[in-house]
């Protein structure tokens, strides 16, 4: 079945009811407004003037919507090109290139240089660090994304991280920090203070 495009909504701040354009690939599972709504109201003020990472693009929303609710930049990975293409059309339509830096490649390969530069451009600046990465990399990749979640702490530990996965997921098997987790339907937000994760 061909993929189907479609649009989604920003849901929050000065650019709430913008378009942003989805091209339907199915490597790619767009957040239900409902979460994406409850994600910021957990970030709540301290996506103002934070540096938002967004390693797994996507559709390139959740960087959109942290810019438009006062985030002072966003930096995102998308490995897809195609998909990286669909979201560099869109922050060229909604005039956000000078916001969202858009990279592609492995986030697990590549996300560190681009930590590194940020900390060394603005080393007070928060970051809000959303780890939104396909539910099945909970299972097939977890020891990866603990450690970048090890990685952004000792690179930053000013700031928060909110990790999506879905209800077949075990939080436990998260990397050791105050997690605070909640659940929306099947899918589950996990939220932690950069500073309170322990590393190895």
């Amino acid at each position: 079945m061909k993929a189907k495009a479609t649009t989604l909504r920003v849901i929050g701040g000065d650019m709430r009811g913008r378009k942003v354009r989805y091209n339907g690939d199915r490597s790619t599972r767009p957040m239900r407004d409902s979460v994406r709504e409850s994600l910021f109201n957990l970030i709540g003020q301290r996506i103002k003037g934070a540096i938002v990472f967004d390693p797994f693009g996507g559709t390139g929303v959740l960087a959109i919507e942290s810019i438009s609710r006062g985030a002072s930049r966003a930096v995102t990975m998308e490995q897809n090109r195609r998909t990286l293409e669909q979201i560099r059309q869109n922050v060229a339509d909604l005039d956000l290139t000078d916001r969202i830096s858009l990279t592609a490649g492995d986030a697990f390969r590549g996300l560190g240089a681009l930590m590194h530069q940020a900390h060394a451009e603005e080393p007070d600046t928060p970051w809000v660090f959303l780890m939104c990465p396909p539910y099945e990399m909970f299972q097939s990749r977890i020891k990866d994304l603990n450690r970048m979640i090890c990685f952004a702490a000792e690179a930053h530990p000013r700031g928060v991280l909110v990790a999506e996965c879905d209800n077949f997921f075990d939080t436990a098997e998260l990397t050791a920090a105050e997690w605070d987790v909640r659940k929306y339907g099947i899918t589950q937000l996990a939220v932690t203070e950069l500073s309170s994760v322990q590393l190895p």
